[in-house]
């Protein structure tokens, strides 16, 4: 069905907090290749990877054959660039393995309760969702344009 609408579903390995079922990209890696489906693919979170990796540029290798999404979150799930991931390794291992799909920001807030709860945010991670949104957007293009020709 997946094929049909031309959808692809990609499974993301959390942090052992999280959960218990992935926890790392190799147990993410040797799932999508089990299901062995075209449509089924992984992804890379930043913030995940800060918790269990090693090395964001080994990781990114690791799930390179399989890779179809990124989510570019900071250590504390606030603004990207402004905390302890290893931001320059990780956009160089992205654009050695020649990633070209969408880079998307995942950063938690306040304004939804529930999942405020959820993720133990308890208290402001950033100024405010414009301001979000303007700097992780500006870290992402430059990021990007030291290293892809766009």
């Amino acid at each position: 069905m997946a094929k049909q609408h031309k959808v692809t579903l990609c499974i993301e390995y959390l942090n052992r907090f999280e959960c218990y079922f992935l926890t790392t990209a190799t147990q993410a890696v040797e799932l999508v290749k089990s299901v062995n489906h075209p449509n089924f693919k992984t992804m890379f979170d930043t913030f995940h990877a800060h918790i269990e990796e090693k090395s964001q540029a080994a990781t990114v290798r690791t799930l390179a054959p399989v890779l179809a999404h990124v989510h570019i979150s900071e250590n504390d799930r606030g603004t990207p660039g402004q905390g302890d991931v290893k931001w320059c390794e990780t956009f160089e291992a992205l654009h050695q393995i020649s990633y070209n799909d969408q880079l998307v920001v995942e950063a938690f807030g306040l304004a939804l309760p529930e999942i405020a709860a959820a993720t133990k945010i308890w208290r402001r991670m950033y100024e405010s969702e414009e301001q979000l949104s303007r700097d992780a957007l500006a870290f992402m293009k430059a990021n990007v344009a030291k290293r892809w020709k766009c």
